[in-house]
């Protein structure tokens, strides 16, 4: 018996499933999810350190208004996310958050590389959500994603 080509249904599912796993993966390392929407943008003012690597993320620091926690625990309305906004090859795809941007924000405490931050931010593409997929983010944490 010979294997036939893949038919398209089977490999928009296998499209798809990879992404849905890094989804699930990022909710089950966030530390805290929250929606809301970003107020302000500012370069993080944190000491350098005396090496920079060439990957330097440049991190920089949003104001976000909280509307829902998903996960973990915040106090007040707002809270403080890293992001790095360089476009160096090594941080291009980390998503660059401006004023206005309302979305869902899965808070991590590590880069994708597994080192430490300086504090909690979004720092992979499936970090930065559309508001839109809110729903499907909490049906993914109540599926087992929760700490």
């Amino acid at each position: 018996m010979t294997a036939g080509p893949p038919d398209e249904q089977q490999a928009t599912s296998a499209a798809q499933v990879a992404p849905e796993a890094d989804l699930a993966q990022r909710l089950t390392q966030a530390e805290i999810v929250v929606s809301g929407v970003v107020q302000s943008v500012s370069r993080y003012g944190a000491a350098r350190p005396n090496f920079l690597s060439t990957h330097d993320p440049e991190w920089w620091q949003a104001t976000i208004e909280v509307q829902t926690v998903e996960k973990g625990k915040t106090t007040g309305k707002t809270i403080q996310v890293l992001y790095p906004n360089s476009s160096d090859v090594t941080w291009f795809q980390s998503p660059k958050l401006k004023p206005g941007d309302h979305g869902v924000w899965l808070l991590q405490n590590r880069d994708p590389y597994g080192k430490p931050v300086p504090g909690l931010a979004v720092v992979s593409p499936h970090d930065s959500r559309p508001i839109g997929e809110l729903e499907h983010v909490r049906s993914l944490l109540k599926s087992g994603a929760k700490k």
